[in-house]
């Protein structure tokens, strides 16, 4: 593939068009590279708030890559991109992630969610004796307990470091302001990051946190590639509580539906999605014919 992948804007948010395979092999390469940069995978929720926040928007296009969570970047990417734009077709491309997947996967031909990429990664650096580091704390759980999950699947992986999801004592929406007054409350992890050189270091601290503070720490380390990983170390397989939708729920994009049965508090995040679509048909009747 080309060097760099073609990009979608998707409400000012430059989307990468790749497959899984081949973005780890970006990754793996740009990891051994001359100074750091970070990839972040983006859903529902970051282009809402992307939308309306230039901070973000902004962060979000400065990365190396920009990887699509879901089978709504999918579809917007298909509406946007893929043919002509009126709201039949939209409600149409909506109905086919479910009953024809393949119709919304020619633009984008792959999403990035769950726990399937970061496995194949980590496969990778392991393949490749790469240096890995772990930011975060899964719910109900340590970034030990994480550390020790993926080392029985993959004892050979090189993990050169890990720090829990709470830096200098703060936490949420407290850790979100500090780093939004650029107050050097990441100082210990940074030292740590330079003494230990890690090609890929997974931060899994939650939109917007680990992006803002990937976009930080980027700028002050060497080389390595940072990776916003959002809940990944809360599922089981990485040690934490969070239990897979099924493989059929998964295949056919609604993975989200079942996060929501577990976890009912997630209604209010789910009201982005009506919005994304509304914006989405509203830039396709600005974009040329």
């Amino acid at each position: 593939m080309h060097t760099t992948p073609k990009r979608y804007d998707i409400l000012g948010v430059q989307v990468d068009s790749c497959t899984i395979a081949e973005s780890i092999e970006l990754i793996a390469k740009r990891s051994k590279h001359s100074g750091a940069t970070y990839a972040t995978k983006p859903y529902v929720e970051f282009f809402d708030r992307a939308y309306n926040d230039k901070q973000i928007r902004s962060i979000l296009n400065n990365g190396y890559l920009t990887l699509p969570d879901g089978v709504s970047t999918q579809w917007a990417a298909q509406y946007l991109y893929g043919g002509r734009r009126w709201w039949g077709r939209a409600l149409w491309l909506a109905c086919q992630i479910i009953f024809k997947p393949s119709a919304i996967k020619k633009a984008i031909p792959q999403k990035f969610g769950g726990a399937d990429f970061t496995w194949r990664l980590l496969e990778k650096c392991a393949e490749q004796d790469l240096k890995v580091y772990l930011v975060g704390s899964p719910k109900s759980g340590s970034i030990a307990t994480t550390t020790a999950a993926i080392l029985q699947k993959l004892p050979e992986l090189n993990i050169v470091g890990t720090r829990p999801g709470e830096l200098s004592g703060l936490r949420g929406s407290a850790l979100l302001q500090a780093l939004r007054d650029k107050k050097p409350v990441a100082s210990e992890l940074l030292k740590d990051l330079k003494l230990k050189q890690p090609d890929v270091i997974l931060v899994g601290l939650g939109f917007p946190i680990q992006e803002i503070l990937m976009d930080q720490l980027a700028a002050e380390l060497k080389s390595g590639v940072l990776i916003g990983e959002g809940g990944t170390f809360d599922y089981d397989s990485f040690g934490g509580i969070r239990k897979r939708a099924p493989q059929w729920m998964r295949q056919i994009g609604i993975e989200w539906l079942w996060r929501l049965t577990l976890e009912p508090t997630r209604i209010d995040r789910q009201r982005s999605i009506p919005r994304f679509m509304w914006r989405i048909y509203q830039q396709g009747k600005k974009l040329p014919r």
